[in-house]
This record gives C-alpha cells, structure tokens and sequence, in this order.
C-alpha cells in the first residue's frame, strides 16, 4: 500500500514555505517552492512503485533541481546561493537567494528532512557523487571535526566581511556572476582535490557551511533513516560501503537505532543497497 505521509508532508512544508516567501518577497518563489514540492512528491510515488531505481530518481531530481538553481537563477538571473552571499547582500542591505536558501534548507527543512537538500537539490553535492568511487575506501575515513567546520565557518564570515568591504560582488550584477562561477569551481576543486585524501564526498563532511548549520538542527528531523527488519540484517555491511556521507549505518542497525548522524543527507544509499529491506525512511514513532 502506498504509503502518502512523508510526500504530503514535504509537498505541504514546500507550498507553505513558498506562500511566506511570496508574502515578504515576491510570487515567484511561491511557483519555485511549490514546482520543487511536487518534483519531490512525484519522485517519491515513483519510489515506491519502482524501488530498484530509487537512486536514479533521487540523482535525475538532484540535477533537474541543481542545474536550474545553478544555471538558470544563478548564472542567468544572477541569483548567488552560496554562503558569502548572505553576507554581501547584509552589506548591500538586500536579501537574495543565499539568505532564503539558508532559511528554508537550513533553518526549517532540516527539522522534517534533516539535510536532504544536499541529495536533492544541491548541484556541487551531484558533482561529488558522480565523481566518487562506487566502494569506500574505509581507511581515508576522517570523519567530520566541529573545530574544523566551524573553524571554516568562521573564516568565511570573515573573509565574506572583509571583501565586501573592499568591493561588494553584490554591487554589480555581471561581478556578481562572475563570483558565482568562481566560488563553484572553488568549492568542487577544493572537494575533489580533498576526496583523494580524506575519502568520499570530502568537502561536504569536513567543510561545507551549509551542513555545519543544519547539522545543529538535523538530529530534531520528523524523517529520518530507521532500522525496521533487524532480525533481517546479516550483517553485510553494504549499507556502510555505499554511504557517501561515511556513516556508521551498521552499528545502528545493530543497536536498532534511527540514523542519527548530523551528516546524514538522506540520500538514502543504504536503503537501495540493503537486498533484506532492513532500512526505511520514516516518522518518528514511540518505537523508534
């Protein structure tokens, strides 16, 4: 039976963040948000009717929803998703599409869907998924430091400050796209040089500002990945080699756990290499 709650709720979270936004700003982003609710609410229909293709979907909407963000709004319109942005726009006395992007997939998706913008929506998380090795190299794990995130964080802040004072990119638009391009191929240059040495998806576990402010919010998600067949599991671990994120996921298996990672980006790789269905996404329960 087709089980509706988890796409009603993200379809309902996305028109309702859409109607705020319309409401401060401008129609538009009500068209954005609610086209991105049904896309996602399509794509988990098609789920459950077509499983073995869980990730082809799941990779299909990734840079559907990644390349408009990134080509059309970002290096057409102009629209710069990245995380100096907020503080070039803060300068200039505007708010753009870094500050709603934080607000909407930082600050309120993260308590339904915990970092699922990261598989779905974010377009230097595809690239770093499609360049990765399909095994994990277990021994490049360097799991995700608090000092080195924020540390980076903090830098940001302060080299985003400093630079706007000097020259705001947010004064001009055609410098403004030109730094969108730039600070893209920074970041995938940085997370591709890093994946060689650290291992899987680099930049986004060790890095990435994005996931160190929704990771405070993410372990609160409504949804999140959630052992139901234990007594399945034998204990294969192929639910850790697929993860890109480098999750423990079998130890929570084990322990009957919900995955609770801050990295966690719902990608969802455990459920499709898992041939027991001892994984599912799901709600919250007093079981679990």
């Amino acid at each position: 039976m087709l089980d509706l709650k988890i796409p009603l709720i993200s379809l309902g979270v996305f028109i309702g963040i859409g109607l705020i936004v319309w409401w401060f700003r401008h129609i538009m982003y009500f068209y954005l948000f609610t086209g991105i609710g049904f896309l996602d609410f399509g794509t988990r229909v098609l789920v459950h009717y077509y499983p073995k293709i869980r990730q082809f979907l799941r990779l299909c909407l990734q840079l559907l929803l990644g390349s408009f963000l990134l080509f059309w709004l970002g290096l057409v319109i102009g629209v710069n998703f990245q995380f100096p942005e907020i503080f070039f726009d803060a300068y200039e006395g505007v708010v753009t599409g870094a500050l709603i992007q934080l607000v909407v997939a930082r600050l309120i998706l993260p308590f339904f869907l915990g970092n699922a913008f990261c598989s779905r929506a974010c377009w230097t998380g595809f690239f770093f998924e499609m360049t990765n090795t399909k095994k994990q190299d277990k021994s490049k794990n360097v799991p995700r430091s608090k000092i080195i995130a924020w540390t980076y964080l903090i830098s940001l802040v302060c080299i985003s400050l400093f630079v706007a004072f000097l020259w705001n990119p947010a004064a001009d638009i055609e410098t403004r796209k030109w730094w969108i391009i730039g600070e893209n191929l920074f970041i995938i240059s940085v997370g591709f040089i890093l994946t060689f040495f650290v291992g899987s998806r680099a930049y986004c576990r060790i890095l990435c500002p994005f996931i160190t402010i929704s990771g405070l919010i993410s372990p609160l998600s409504l949804f999140k990945i959630t052992p139901i067949n234990t007594d399945n599991c034998t204990n294969c671990k192929k639910c850790d080699d697929n993860c890109p994120m480098l999750i423990d996921v079998n130890t929570y298996v084990i322990n009957k756990k919900r995955i609770n990672d801050n990295t966690c980006i719902l990608c969802e790789r455990c459920i499709s290499s898992c041939k027991h269905n001892v994984l599912k996404l799901s709600a919250k329960t007093k079981n679990n």
